[in-house]
């Protein structure tokens, strides 16, 4: 989940706020099997499932409802449907509405198109200036050898996706590649050179940086997307 610093101020400011007057409140009235812990934490699922509801990622949307379920399940009168019916009624959901609903791309994929294969294994050599690599239930590596790389679009799923750039030039000011990671791994193997954007959506996910990045080009690569129940590398090589 991407949280600006301002918002971030206002989440942990509303946080303490609610936690002030919690411990205020419960001293004046009644709030049986409801602890502070479980109000902050439900404060959190609520904001989770705001953000989740403006970015349309639907695993920020119904992850933080199962969570509040879990949370005041005895208030609710869910407690023989929590916690695991409501967490895989969460899972198989939002896996379900991320496949129907996937965002549209803003690029035309015409230069090259390469779907990895499901449920095994293998390494292609790419080349065009658009490309776009789709991976499930496998591994795939693809090498991109291109004199014009404009953008990238990775869309992977329970697998592992590794794409390698240092073959790849770009003309311009910049390329972009956008990630769509569900329960696998994606790793980038990126020219140190290279000034590397990272603005990528992660929701039960990670964002991992390996080397350094030396930034002594003038080319840059903006990275977009998002991976949920996941993982994305960054390695400069």
């Amino acid at each position: 989940m991407r949280m600006s610093r301002n918002s971030g101020k206002i989440l942990w400011g509303l946080l303490f706020l609610l936690g002030a007057v919690y411990m205020i409140a419960s001293k004046i009235w009644s709030l049986p099997g409801i602890s502070v812990f479980n109000v902050i934490l439900g404060v959190f699922c609520v904001w989770v499932l705001i953000e989740g509801i403006r970015h349309v990622n639907f695993w920020e949307i119904l992850f933080p409802i199962a969570f509040i379920c879990i949370l005041f399940s005895p208030q609710l009168g869910l407690s023989a449907f929590t916690p695991w019916p409501v967490l895989g009624a969460a899972l198989l959901g939002s896996m379900g509405l991320s496949m129907i609903f996937k965002p549209k791309k803003h690029h035309e994929w015409t230069d090259a198109s390469t779907h990895g294969n499901s449920f095994g294994s293998n390494s292609e050599q790419c080349d065009g200036e658009n490309l776009r690599f789709d991976n499930s239930f496998g591994e795939s590596i693809k090498y991109i050898n291109t004199d014009n790389l404009c953008s990238v679009s990775v869309d992977n799923s329970f697998g592992a996706t590794s794409v390698y750039f240092d073959n790849a030039i770009i003309q311009g000011e910049s390329a972009t590649v956008h990630i769509d990671n569900s329960f696998g791994e994606v790793s980038l193997y990126v020219p140190r050179a290279w000034k590397v954007d990272v603005n990528v959506d992660k929701a039960f996910g990670g964002i991992n940086m390996r080397g350094r990045m030396e930034g002594t080009s003038t080319h840059r690569l903006i990275v977009t997307g998002e991976t949920n129940f996941g993982a994305l590398t960054i390695v400069f090589i």
